[in-house]
């Protein structure tokens, strides 16, 4: 009778084990479920990528946005969607849009969306010309005070702006204590396709 019981829980088990989403893999057992997105059905991401390249346009979309499936995915009631972008010659350019749509591809009013550049209505905002060195020299320009360490330099989305920037960071001074990390210094916010100074502040923890 124990061996019975035995054989049933296993086959049980292995029938759990091999159950599987027909567009996704379970990665973990959080709940609701995380699931890893493979093969998506394509009406529900054509759905998504004409979402994106309404903003960016066709030929930026075409040419340079692309599915991050590894950082996708679906948790058995919404989709997060991840698409990387990239641009061949402009290694700096490491674009991250992501967004939240229901189980049918609509997107999701009550999430943010982030990192679609609206190069439809201004494609001058879509160059990304800016690199690294000449962030670091408009930094300077503008008057960002060296600090007492290197600074830290970004490319990444700013939603205040709604447009890619160089965020670059200084640190006038720095200890760690008993109660944490304390720090002072500046930041600037640079456009990373015009050079413009978009913002500039000092940051405090204490």
């Amino acid at each position: 009778m124990k061996s019975t019981v035995f054989l049933i829980t296993i086959l049980i088990s292995l029938f759990l084990t091999a159950c599987s989403c027909p567009v996704c893999d379970i990665v973990d057992n959080r709940y609701p479920k995380t699931l890893k997105m493979i093969g998506v059905p394509e009406k529900i991401k054509e759905k998504v990528d004409n979402y994106i390249a309404a903003k960016t346009g066709e030929d930026f979309f075409v040419k340079y946005v692309s599915l991050n499936e590894t950082a996708s995915f679906f948790d058995s009631v919404k989709y997060y969607w991840v698409y990387d972008i990239s641009i061949p010659g402009k290694e700096w350019v490491t674009g991250k849009i992501d967004l939240f749509t229901d189980s049918l591809g609509n997107i999701d009013q009550l999430m943010e969306v982030n990192g679609i550049p609206d190069c439809g209505t201004n494609p001058n905002g879509c160059s990304f010309d800016i690199t690294p060195n000449q962030a670091f020299k408009i930094a300077i320009k503008e008057g960002l005070k060296p600090g007492i360490k290197e600074w830290s330099q970004k490319f990444l989305w700013n939603a205040k702006f709604n447009r890619y920037v160089w965020q670059i960071i200084s640190t006038l001074e720095e200890s760690q204590g008993s109660q944490g990390f304390r720090g002072s210094g500046e930041e600037i916010i640079i456009d990373a396709s015009t050079g413009e100074k978009l913002d500039f502040n000092e940051w405090k923890v204490r």
